[in-house]
């Protein structure tokens, strides 16, 4: 009976998905019938080949347009592509993508928080994107059942305008834009106001991959974080960009990678922050979180 439970918990153990994934690990649980492996790209770029079983969704699935910014849908539209895409509370799902520009990188991450944000929380992003794999891709598409599952927003993942200026100065905040944009010295495309939310300090998503879209080691990420940023991890910490797509990889390698327990995506970010006369800015220096 021991025999049979200990066997048992590690065939659970062996397809247990972290937030990062490589070929290896992609490769020896194909066979995983909980495993739900998404593409993201457009319609033509799957069609030429995918990772077996992998259904595919676009980042327009998600988000939408909005007063001035692009944002996430409403529950209704993400919950009906969740279904689609056959994934429930039980669903292990790797998300990939073609990595063509930095933007690919970013879509993947994006859907990471997302899926989160909707009670998903069994996610991982295959390292180093679709060229990652090692093994055949195929042309076909495979049949997947539609689930049922009843989304629920955390909310506790998200801000809004009104959240981040009522914690102005009281809890870090992280802007994912390069460092120019941050200190307001270039412009930031579709924003009036140059520089960043006052007192929100500076690290661009882009210092944590290499040259081949893989990760930077977690390890030397987790001293960075917390010796030279001074981020607790089971404290709150804020995070923003330009419109939410490259904020959503520095919540991916906080939340998920390191396992920080309160991360928070302002979604909007300096599309509607910077776009108004009443929110607090600040330009031309770095800051330091302190309190």
């Amino acid at each position: 009976m021991f025999k049979t439970l200990l066997l048992s918990t590690l065939s659970l153990c062996a397809f247990a998905i972290e937030p990062l994934v490589d070929s290896a690990w992609l490769e020896s649980n194909l066979g995983n019938p909980k495993l739900r492996i998404v593409e993201i790209a457009d319609a033509p770029r799957y069609e030429t080949g995918h990772i077996p079983n992998a259904a595919r969704s676009d980042i327009d699935a998600w988000r939408e347009a909005k007063e001035g910014y692009i944002a996430i849908k409403p529950l209704e539209a993400i919950e009906a592509e969740i279904h689609r895409l056959g994934i429930d509370q039980k669903s292990e799902v790797l998300l990939y993508a073609p990595i063509d520009t930095p933007k690919d990188q970013l879509k993947t991450s994006y859907i990471f928080w997302a899926l989160h944000y909707h009670g998903i929380t069994d996610v991982g992003i295959l390292d180093g994107g679709k060229a990652a794999y090692k093994g055949a891709l195929q042309t076909k598409t495979t049949p997947i059942a539609p689930s049922s599952y009843s989304a629920k927003r955390n909310n506790a993942l998200f801000a809004d305008r009104s959240y981040v200026s009522a914690h102005l100065g009281k809890l870090p905040m992280i802007d994912a834009r390069p460092g120019d944009k941050y200190l307001g010295i270039t412009p930031t495309d579709g924003v009036k106001r140059n520089g960043h939310i006052a007192g929100a300090m500076s690290y661009p998503w882009n210092y944590s991959v290499t040259a081949d879209h893989t990760l930077k080691s977690s390890n030397d990420l987790r001293t960075l974080f917390g010796e030279g940023y001074g981020l607790d991890p089971k404290k709150e910490v804020l995070v923003y960009c330009t419109g939410g797509l490259e904020t959503s990889f520095n919540y991916y390698v906080l939340a998920g990678v390191l396992g920080y327990k309160h991360v928070r995506l302002y979604d909007a970010s300096m599309k509607e922050w910077g776009n108004r006369n009443d929110t607090a800015m600040t330009q031309y220096r770095f800051e330091l979180f302190s309190k």
